[in-house]
């Protein structure tokens, strides 16, 4: 019979084994036939998917360097307008004469009042103010003649002096750019587009304001674009001049603008025997349109290249996925065999089912079917998982609070976030001898007034077994609720307390605890009810009593460990008044609401002198001092009042070390200004000087540098380190005949701009009026 029981489940489970590998091969292969279909599909969509995805991106290019540059044109408008509205640079257009009575300066006043937009916009390479009565030229820090400036300055190549003087002083032009040419600056050439504003009206023109713009910053728009194969972009303005170009054949432009259509599209063109695809958008914010071309078969290249990689591809897949299903559904079945296997061998009566997933479902379900069969007896047991954590509550058996509050989970409670109380009930009449019959009698009084208790309790509070003639109470309530917690609880107890003694003819005494504020700390509370239990029973009492309300012990002395410690950081750091303050504390407590004995005292006395003798060597004090007062400490405390001023010598000691701290920090401030105003005096004439140099090389951070000198010299770093230059900088205009950028470079300015705008503003006079007037 065992025989072919075996035989059987042999033959059942080589059936199951082929029909778990042949069903999970079968969805592979079938999924092998869906890249054949998406290859082809993808096949037909790349064509159009790349074109569209280039010209997309082509377009979005051309977008965001429209954007971009209308943005910038709007800004350079901008700046224009403010400069014509300049009050300074609308007087200067009536002078003729510039260099007649103040008109010079008025010329160094309005000069002045020019800012360097360079500084703040890249985009602008300079731009000068052009005076058409006066022929003068003003750009930030200099100024020039007219014939000058075109010579020298900024010379445009397709133009001779009198052609641009009419160009740009005799015509109006507003907002206006133009398109770019060769200008060359200072005697470097740069291909520069030209923004026009002119001064005056129309018809009579005053001047004008023109802003030079690289046609390298322009060109940046379009740093995206691959032009290797002989793409293009262009941008030209309404008038069809090209305004900015990239290109590499530099060709004039390919198309006719006018051909275009809409304001933005794509359209496929044949020039010189080339396919090209070109995209194009027109700004509304000035007319220009922004075109970029790039050959048709650069595009449908990544079209072919991309055919050769599906086709391929498509091709190892459908070889290497056969193989590949093949182990997978090999792999992936050898579980599901070993599990039914598994439990075939472990299951006594022989299954006739042929499907093994649904052999596996009936396993499973069976399993869960136990599993929430143990739970329920697992739920049975909540009452003894219960009583056993309040019994580790009591006991203090948890050390930490994440702890105690994830088993208060476990156990189907919450009682976070609340204040806790304990009150031990201890039962008169169990202590009178006993018998089977008595004790099977207390027994049940035991259990009924147990009942009677939590009954009387419901939802505050929680009641467990602590001995045979004693049960714990667990008060829990809000923390606003925690000034009127007694009345309620004594009203509770002493329900309960009339019901058993009405009832059951026994009599309670009630021992309650400190309040607390932690599970962990419960266990306090608790040994403080039963120490007030013990109280009430030597004294043969029925009455609650409460902890709070027990004469204060006069064994223990008060200086807890947190307390120590935080008296000697405080100490360390020098704070007086925390020291002071935190001493005065310890006083009350000990001194004033204590009545310790003199042995007790004398101990508190001696571990306060030890926390001093703990402090002093990592303060590296003379310690000698200490020693001396601890060895008189025994002569000196004969009386409550010999103690006090024993305890004041240990506060004279603390103001000992805090001076001492404060002494060894006001020594190192006085040594780190003097060696900071040291390097200032001999490294004040280099121009790189700063807060941030100092601060590293005094190795702390420039906020606290800057705060410690601010509060040791009454002045801020960077006036201290002005009014040293210029001190320095008014003796060489005095006594030198050095020019105004020779002592600049010497008192540590990095030009003569900087040092003459410093100058006068603290001085009120500029540096040349000044050595004029002193020299």
């Amino acid at each position: 019979m065992l025989f072919k029981r075996e035989r059987s489940i042999n033959v059942n489970v080589n059936k199951g084994r082929h029909r778990v590998f042949a069903r999970i091969l079968v969805p592979y292969l079938v999924f092998l036939m869906l890249p054949m279909i998406i290859g082809w599909v993808i096949y037909q969509k790349t064509t159009a998917l790349i074109e569209s995805e280039a010209t997309a991106s082509h377009m979005n290019l051309l977008e965001q360097s429209k954007d971009i540059l209308d943005r910038r044109l709007e800004e350079i408008s901008s700046i224009t307008q403010q400069l014509a509205a300049d009050t300074r640079i609308m007087r200067f257009q009536s002078v003729t004469d510039p260099f007649e009575g103040t008109n010079t300066y008025r010329i160094l006043d309005t000069n002045k009042s020019l800012y360097d937009y360079r500084m703040s916009n890249n985009f602008i390479f300079n731009y000068y103010v052009l005076f058409k009565n006066s022929e003068m030229v003003l750009t930030p820090g200099a100024s020039y003649s007219l014939q000058h400036f075109f010579d020298r300055v900024a010379r445009y190549s397709k133009h001779d002096y009198d052609s641009w003087y009419d160009f740009v002083a005799k015509q109006f032009h507003t907002r206006k750019t133009f398109a770019s040419e060769e200008v060359i600056v200072q005697g470097v050439p740069y291909s520069m587009l030209t923004y026009m504003q002119s001064l005056g009206y129309p018809g009579n023109p005053q001047g004008a304001i023109a802003v030079m713009i690289d046609q390298k910053e322009i060109q940046k728009l379009f740093q995206g674009l691959n032009i290797s194969e002989g793409g293009w972009a262009y941008i030209v303005d309404g008038e069809g001049e090209i305004v900015s170009e990239l290109s590499a054949s530099k060709a004039p432009l390919p198309i006719e603008i006018g051909n275009l259509i809409g304001d933005k599209g794509v359209i496929e063109q044949s020039l010189q025997s080339n396919q090209m695809m070109i995209t194009y958008t027109k700004s509304s914010y000035n007319g220009w349109t922004y075109l970029v071309g790039e050959p048709t078969f650069v595009v449908l290249e990544k079209v072919r290249y991309i055919q050769k990689i599906i086709f391929s591809l498509t091709f190892v897949f459908l070889v290497v996925g056969v193989f590949i299903a093949y182990v997978l559904a090999y792999r992936n079945s050898k579980p599901l065999r070993n599990i039914v296997n598994m439990i075939l061998e472990k299951t006594d009566v022989v299954s006739h089912q042929k499907d093994a997933f649904r052999l596996i479902g009936e396993t499973v379900t069976g399993l869960f079917n136990n599993n929430h069969r143990m739970k329920s007896e697992i739920e049975q047991q909540v009452p003894l998982l219960r009583a056993a954590y309040f019994q580790r509550l009591l006991n203090g058996q948890f050390i930490s609070a994440r702890d105690a509050d994830a088993l208060l989970k476990y156990v189907g409670m919450d009682l976070q976030g609340m204040l806790y109380r304990v009150a031990v009930v201890h039962l008169r009449g169990f202590d009178n001898g006993y018998n089977d019959n008595l004790l099977e009698e207390l027994d049940m009084k035991r259990l009924l007034a147990k009942e009677m208790l939590r009954r009387t309790i419901d939802q505050e509070g929680f009641v467990y077994d602590i001995a045979e003639d004693q049960f714990g109470v667990l008060f829990c309530y809000r923390a606003e609720q925690s000034e009127l917690y007694k009345e309620p609880i004594e009203q509770k107890l002493k329900e309960a307390n009339e019901e058993m003694k009405s009832q059951l003819k026994l009599v309670s005494v009630y021992g309650v605890g400190g309040l607390c504020d932690s599970l962990t700390s419960i266990s306090r509370s608790y040994e403080q009810a039963r120490e007030a239990l013990n109280v009430q029973l030597r004294k043969n009492e029925n009455e609650i009593v409460w902890y709070d309300e027990l004469p204060t012990d006069m064994n223990n002395y008060y200086f807890p460990q947190d307390v120590e410690i935080r008296l000697i950081n405080l100490a360390k750091a020098g704070d007086h008044t925390e020291v002071q303050h935190t001493l005065d504390e310890i006083y009350h407590e000990n001194f004033e609401l204590r009545h310790l004995s003199f042995a007790v005292m004398q101990l508190f006395l001696f571990e306060m002198w030890g926390s001093l003798v703990k402090l002093l060597p990592q303060m590296e004090l003379d310690q000698q001092e200490i020693y001396r007062r601890i060895q008189s400490l025994s002569s000196e405390i004969d009386s409550y009042e010999n103690m006090r001023k024993n305890y004041q010598s240990i506060r004279v000691t603390y103001r000992w070390i805090c001076e001492s701290v404060n002494e060894h920090k006001k020594s190192q401030n006085v040594q780190l200004i003097q060696s900071i105003l040291g390097m200032l005096q001999n490294a004040y004439t280099d121009s790189e000087l700063c807060l941030d140099v100092v601060a590293d090389r005094f190795r702390i951070s420039k906020v606290y540098l800057s705060q410690f000198f601010k509060e040791q010299t009454g002045i801020n770093f960077s006036d201290f380190l002005e009014n040293l230059r210029m001190d320095r900088a008014k003796n060489l205009l005095q006594t030198t005949d050095l020019t105004i950028l020779e002592i600049s470079d010497k008192v540590g300015y990095s030009s003569s701009n900087t040092f003459c705008r410093a100058f006068k503003r603290l001085h009120g006079v500029s540096a040349t009026s000044y050595k004029k007037l002193h020299g």
